[in-house]
């Protein structure tokens, strides 16, 4: 077993399933958005408070009302009949859902990747990703 495969165990086991949307936008000969279209995929991480620790994360300025850290593997495949079919990974920008965080009155429990702030590789293979996510509605974490 892996390195790569316990951290996926320790995720599994002690996060959760997330719903991540990606915004791809059209721009016309101007340079105008002209559409936006979106895409879901699956996947599965932990998130963290930011604790008093983080002092370099505060430093850059994410340690902010509404921003958390999250766990995350460096890519998640779709298999279909035990074919890996397509590869997905979470990029800065994405847009996080947890169903779980939804409690109405304004809160979507939406989040947006704002920064990836480590890869952490082992024998060039990288393990998982620590990136921070900021709350769509700037509710307190």
């Amino acid at each position: 077993m892996s390195e790569r495969d316990d951290v996926e165990a320790i995720l599994k086991e002690n996060g959760d399933i997330y719903f991540v949307t990606r915004q791809t936008t059209t721009e016309d000969g101007l340079g105008r958005v002209d559409d936006v279209s979106e895409a879901d995929f699956r996947i599965f991480g932990m998130i963290q408070d930011i604790t008093i620790k983080d002092r370099q994360i505060q430093e850059m300025g994410l340690a902010v009302p509404g921003n958390r850290k999250i766990f995350l593997m460096p890519d998640y495949s779709i298999t279909s009949a035990g074919v890996s079919v397509t590869t997905n990974e979470v990029k800065e920008g994405d847009i996080l859902t947890d169903d779980k965080l939804y409690t109405g009155a304004g809160n979507t429990g939406q989040f947006r990747i704002v920064k990836i702030l480590r890869q952490w590789e082992e024998t060039d293979e990288e393990i998982y990703r620590t990136a921070i996510i900021q709350s769509i509605n700037l509710d307190g974490s």
